[in-house]
């Protein structure tokens, strides 16, 4: 009766929208950790290009990933409506699909939205980046209402310093917080798992891994580009402050301010020399003698190090050597990779000039608004109807045990593009299986706390969810 009638129609029939902030005298009533859980997961910024792809996941996929309920939330439920609910309504899920809860609104100015928006779902995937500008919010929101949280950046400086700011009290109340949850840093870090704990299964101990990545069609979510023309100017400013002794250099007009921290606190600090050193060895082309050939450093590779080393220091095989590839693996018809080393290498160098520019991120910015939609709304279209392939991704993996007597060879294989349909998919199988935990439980090796994916949801079963939407993934020991 405290509702207004729009919203008491809304709330009855399950659909349509509902306000978080107009609860009114309700929210006095029930502390928002104590209202009920209706949601399993909350799909947050699902106005935007890789909200409006999660959310098609989930229209499309939300029964097979082993959920009851889920509802899009975002600032602008008028564009929410427009670009996605009302495209949806024309489409029936199918069998493997759940239809949407209500549409919630929530805005990353207003904490109290925030909080009342968790304090209804069991786990929360956060689209709404860059995150050093728009994330924060949404990680205290969640570690306050108990609830577990799930995003798509690849700003490891950012995750590091929320980590060091909010990773106690994560822990403290059981809640996983799981950064990196898409292309960056899934494939690798899972591949780089399952060759450590098949191998131990055989007795032996992964030495090194090396990982060939290969990506096809699909398109740059907005959000990505924002963070790197951040980390550029972040660069940028750093270099400047070093050659004028610090009179110079720092933020720039141009660009909000980014994190301090560096992103060696993912890593224990134990396993950070090793991580530095395979930093240095991975950014530069070499030749691989476990897959026969000359490589080109992967373009994500600077972002999923620190995940994979992260993961591999807490699950037991810390240490290894890891070298992360562009793919696919070389072969004869390359000249054992010879040719696309020369044509990554001079990519760089036309990219490093680039970067070097005053105006460089203007001009990234404008070849993104140039080259970018129509290839969004290809994805997009294709996630409309039926979460349908706009592209591909591929990992071969070559790995060698510490004795030598072993080998083992992962591949994984999707028929979704890396920037907007794999990450979307993978992040939504981690929160669905997230959703599962609750907050505090004893169901996980982990009580809480930010965690990779591997280690939050448990590598095996992270391995088997994605096979089971599809994901193909196959480990043989030779």
């Amino acid at each position: 009766k405290w509702l207004p009638p729009s919203d008491r129609r809304n709330l009855a029939s399950g659909r349509g929208v509902l306000r978080v902030g107009s609860l009114g005298p309700l929210g006095a009533i029930f502390p928002t950790t104590q209202m009920p859980r209706d949601l399993d997961v909350v799909v947050f910024g699902a106005s935007g290009d890789t909200g409006i792809v999660g959310c098609c996941c989930l229209y499309f996929k939300g029964r097979k990933l082993g959920l009851s309920s889920w509802a899009p939330a975002a600032r602008n439920l008028g564009k929410l409506q427009k670009d996605l609910l009302d495209r949806l309504s024309a489409v029936e899920p199918g069998p493997d699909g759940l239809q949407p809860m209500a549409a919630i609104e929530a805005d990353c100015d207003s904490h109290e939205s925030l909080v009342r928006m968790c304090a209804r779902a069991t786990c929360v995937l956060t689209c709404a980046g860059p995150y050093y500008k728009y994330g924060e919010g949404v990680v205290r929101a969640c570690i306050e209402a108990g609830t577990h949280y799930v995003d798509i950046t690849g700003e490891v400086d950012w995750v590091d310093s929320m980590m060091q700011k909010y990773g106690a009290e994560a822990e403290e109340k059981g809640v996983f917080v799981v950064s990196c949850a898409g292309y960056d840093s899934v494939p690798p870090d899972l591949a780089t798992f399952l060759a450590a704990k098949t191998l131990e299964g055989e007795g032996e101990s992964l030495q090194r891994f090396e990982a060939f990545v290969a990506c096809s069609g699909g398109a740059m979510p907005h959000g990505t580009i924002e963070t790197v023309c951040g980390m550029l100017a972040k660069s940028k400013g750093r270099a400047l402050g070093a050659v004028t002794f610090g009179m110079l250099g720092g933020d720039t007009a141009q660009e909000p301010s980014t994190p301090s921290a560096s992103g060696d606190g993912l890593v224990p600090e134990a396993a950070r020399g090793n991580l530095r050193s395979n930093l240095v060895r991975t950014i530069l082309p070499g030749y691989s003698s476990l897959a026969g050939g000359f490589c080109f450093p992967h373009m994500m590779a600077m972002i999923n190090l620190y995940i994979v080393h992260r993961t591999a220091a807490l699950e037991g095989y810390g240490g290894i050597e890891y070298r992360e590839r562009t793919g696919p693996a070389p072969s004869a018809k390359t000249l054992y990779g010879a040719v696309p080393t020369a044509v990554g290498v001079g990519i760089a160098s036309a990219v490093g000039v680039v970067a070097a520019m005053p105006y460089a991120c203007k001009l990234i910015r404008g070849v993104r608004d140039t080259i970018n939609p129509p290839l969004q709304k290809k994805v997009r279209d294709a996630a409309l109807a039926g979460f349908a392939s706009a592209g591909a991704i591929t990992l071969q993996g070559f790995g060698a045990s510490a004795s030598g007597r072993k080998s083992v060879r992962v591949d994984l294989e999707s028929d979704q593009d890396a920037g907007l349909g794999f990450t979307m998919l993978s992040a939504c199988t981690v929160a669905a299986e997230l959703a599962k935990k609750r907050a505090g439980s004893s169901e996980s090796k982990y009580k809480g706390g930010f965690h990779t994916a591997v280690c939050a949801v448990g590598g095996a079963a992270l391995a088997d969810a994605l096979k089971n939407v599809g994901v193909r993934i196959d480990v043989a020991v030779a």
